[in-house]
């Protein structure tokens, strides 16, 4: 699992690169919030330039729930996307 955040987008493919040349064929990017786009960015990234034939299996949209303060809950948008060469 590769969780994408707020660094260069880049990072996040060399990252998915190193997975795959280690023997792994499928990774999960995943991203929360404003970090969405960018995990997007990745996987288009990922499959326009670096592998042709790189296949998106699985996109899964949810909220994560996390407690601010005693009575308080905030829900948190999150992408995960599988993708596998």
């Amino acid at each position: 699992m590769v969780i994408v955040g707020k660094k260069p987008k880049m990072r996040y493919v060399t990252a998915c690169i190193t997975l795959f040349n280690r023997g792994e064929n499928e990774i999960v990017l995943r991203a929360r919030g404003k970090s969405i786009s960018n995990c997007i960015d990745v996987a288009l990234l990922l499959k326009k330039s670096f592998y042709s034939n790189l296949k998106i299996k699985n996109v899964f949209i949810g909220y994560d729930e996390a407690e601010l303060n005693e009575n308080r809950k905030r829900y948190v948008s999150f992408i995960e996307i599988t993708i596998s060469r």
